[in-house]
């Protein structure tokens, strides 16, 4: 039987994907050269370990809600540290409607507990999967499909053309659709 350390670690280290995602989208794009979304989630990933008594609940999805509320935090605390620096106003958190997409996914509604368990598991192998396709292609997919940004909204965050997003983009969701084939 593997041992409650060990398993606790490897619970963890399953979330690191979909802690990425998170991260990048309650972010701004602006503030990516900022804060960096990967070290915010290893942040959250070492202090989840380090407070793993704290946690009271029951079942993955009051883990995962945990953990999700951990990164916010630390991510709450990055942007203050920022405002601090910059002092300015306009580099806020949109933490509530990009993590509400997430929340929905993962709580399922009215689904039966071997639903959600599947949905969760969708959920974990994108992100996975996400983490494993190029930077500027994740980029691109993040802030069409998760932000609901259009083409030229993209380009213009990213300082590219349209057809260079296009193009980028097309390449992403093929990667990604290979990297989900092989799940």
């Amino acid at each position: 039987m593997e041992p409650e350390h060990d398993r606790w670690a490897r619970d963890l280290e399953r979330l690191r994907p979909l802690l990425g995602v998170l991260a990048r989208q309650n972010l701004k794009p602006r503030l990516w050269k900022d804060i960096d979304p990967s070290g915010v989630v290893q942040e959250t990933l070492l202090e989840a370990h380090r407070n793993r008594e704290q946690f009271q609940g029951q079942g993955s999805r009051a883990f995962v809600g945990w953990v999700r509320r951990i990164l916010l935090n630390n991510l709450y605390d990055a942007l203050r540290k920022i405002h601090r620096i910059h002092n300015d106003v306009d580099r806020e958190i949109a933490i509530n409607e990009a993590t509400s997409r997430v929340v929905i996914q993962l709580s399922g509604g009215d689904a039966t507990p071997s639903e959600n368990a599947m949905k969760n598991e969708d959920v974990l192998s994108l992100a996975a999967a996400l983490d494993q396709v190029d930077q500027m292609q994740r980029d691109v997919i993040e802030l069409r499909y998760l932000q609901g940004r259009s083409l030229a909204e993209v380009a213009a965050i990213l300082g590219r053309s349209q057809s260079a997003v296009a193009a980028l983009q097309h390449r992403g969701l093929e990667k990604l659709r290979e990297r989900l084939k092989g799940r």
